[in-house]
């Protein structure tokens, strides 16, 4: 990360860039987040425990549609939180080694980071809280949010440098 006369800069790109860069990881990771989630047998309950805490009803009554844009919505915000960490540890950690711009230690503590704390927050706060009729299966639930988390973070850190070095 460096600062220039054009204003500052988060690796090679402007940092309106970048967060751009961020926000499509974050979309296109939650599109293709609905693969695994949509073929596990309780893989998408999770956007319906969020829906319900949000709507204050039970997730079994939560609506489709709901759950459906908050995970994609939730998708995008933390893809935002990554990008926002990788800008503020580009700072402090070392730079030298890079993926096609983007440097390696901050981008991979950042998606690291991501992915346990989306997991972290819905195993800790949002099951536990609103999970309602569900929480008798809340430990396949939070197994499968699991492996979803790790995806996603997967997902991201594959992605971010491809949309880097195409912009």
């Amino acid at each position: 990360m460096r600062g220039d006369r054009e204003g500052f800069t988060v690796l090679e790109v402007p940092l309106t860039q970048w967060a751009a860069i961020c926000a499509v990881a974050g979309v296109v990771t939650g599109l293709l987040l609905n693969i695994p989630m949509v073929t596990q047998s309780e893989g998408y309950l999770p956007a319906y425990v969020a829906a319900g805490g949000l709507s204050g009803v039970d997730p079994t009554e939560a609506s489709d549609a709901l759950a459906v844009a908050v995970h994609h919505v939730v998708a995008v915000v933390a893809s935002l939180l990554y990008g926002a960490l990788v800008a503020v540890l580009s700072l402090v950690l070392p730079t030298a080694v890079s993926l096609g711009g983007l440097p390696l230690v901050p981008h991979l503590v950042g998606a690291v980071t991501v992915t346990a704390s989306i997991f972290a927050f819905f195993a800790r706060i949002a099951m536990p809280r609103f999970g309602g009729n569900l929480r008798d299966d809340a430990d396949e639930i939070v197994e499968q949010w699991a492996l979803t988390a790790f995806i996603y973070g997967t997902t991201l850190a594959l992605l971010v440098p491809i949309l880097v070095i195409q912009f």
